[in-house]
């Protein structure tokens, strides 16, 4: 063995030594330990791809979540296909759409405090007893906008159906169609309200009346 070759052999063998030690500081969750040790690894063969790897495993754990994902990236463009560096390099990219959601979800929360408020849980007996008056049920309920609208689209069939009626016929002839139908449009607008304001109670219980991260 010529003395290159016997040099190439104590690298190897000490680069060996090197993973195996950082591999038992990371398995006892010593990661400092583990970071210095793949450092001394990378100092020998630096284009190792299971210690570049393994490098930005620690970078990651440390939670350096854009440098590892560049890591992961470079790794990649020197192996493509590498299957675990894949996965990692995914994962990262997630973790940072998810942290960049919850910074601007937190930064809305902090501008507009106001339009952030628990959900409250509401009875359902006292939402159908407000659906006497169809749309109050919903407002009880912090539907505000299907409220009004509700009660706005009921209280106009109530006033066609008067307006509708016969006023020179006898009490059993004042019906007219007109009239015939904007009762039923009222009466399906009150069922509705009944249904569907007790619907929007219990929700508010199970807390899935609406998705916490938006605005009431």
């Amino acid at each position: 063995m010529t003395s290159h070759e016997l040099g190439e052999a104590t690298k190897k063998a000490e680069f060996d030594r090197l993973m195996t030690a950082a591999t038992v500081f990371r398995r006892r969750g010593d990661y400092g330990q583990a970071t210095q040790t793949i450092k001394q690894a990378l100092q020998i063969f630096p284009d190792d791809i299971a210690a570049r790897e393994f490098a930005a495993d620690m970078i990651y754990a440390h939670g350096n979540l854009e440098k590892a994902a560049e890591h992961y990236k470079s790794i990649l463009e020197a192996e493509p296909g590498r299957a675990s560096a894949e996965e990692k390099y995914a994962k990262a990219i997630l973790e940072l759409s998810e942290g960049e959601r919850q910074r601007g979800l937190m930064k809305l929360m902090v501008e507009n405090p106001g339009k952030f408020r628990p959900i409250q849980p509401k009875n359902a007996g006292i939402a159908v007893l407000l659906t006497l008056a169809p749309g109050l049920g919903h407002i009880y309920c912090g539907q505000y906008v299907k409220g009004i609208a509700i009660f706005g689209v009921w209280l106009l069939a109530c006033v066609l159906f008067m307006f509708s009626l016969d006023p020179g016929a006898g009490v059993a002839q004042r019906v007219t169609t007109a009239s015939v139908i904007s009762a039923c449009v009222a009466g399906s607008i009150q069922i509705y309200a009944l249904l569907s304001a007790a619907q929007a109670a219990e929700k508010t219980k199970s807390g899935k009346d609406k998705d916490p991260s938006e605005p009431q």
